[in-house]
């Protein structure tokens, strides 16, 4: 089975937080990741943000390693604490996904490898 450490939240990033419209008082808030997750994990994230589940719902969204939280700054470890949930989901299905690719993981290996092997013999016998 494929290898999966799960995702999470390292620290914020004050670089690259910014107020990206000034009229409003939501900024661009920038978590770091531990890794920049598969496409699939933030797909399944994605989901996991779909439905709001407080009266105060913010925008997230994954870029390259970091997690953006648009809100207000002294709204940011409240959200941090919706997140690690959603986090914690995606990762959960995630694991969940991987496994149930891991039969067809291993028949694809076994083909590979046959054919591997009838390449190899098929070289041993030519004559050049």
């Amino acid at each position: 089975m494929q290898t999966f450490e799960n995702i999470r939240i390292n620290g914020f990033c004050e670089q690259r937080t910014h107020n990206p419209d000034k009229q409003f008082v939501l900024f661009n808030m920038y978590l770091t990741l531990n890794q920049a997750p598969p496409c699939e994990w933030k797909d399944l994230f994605n989901e996991a943000r779909r439905l709001p589940r407080q009266k105060v719902w913010r925008k997230a969204w994954v870029e390259a390693d970091a997690l953006v939280v648009y809100c207000q700054p002294e709204e940011l470890q409240q959200q941090i604490e919706l997140l690690k949930q959603d986090i914690e989901q995606a990762n959960r299905q995630y694991r969940q996904l991987l496994k149930l690719r891991q039969p067809r993981g291993n028949q694809v290996e076994q083909e590979e490898s046959s054919e591997r092997q009838l390449i190899h013999r098929l070289s041993q016998q030519l004559r050049f």
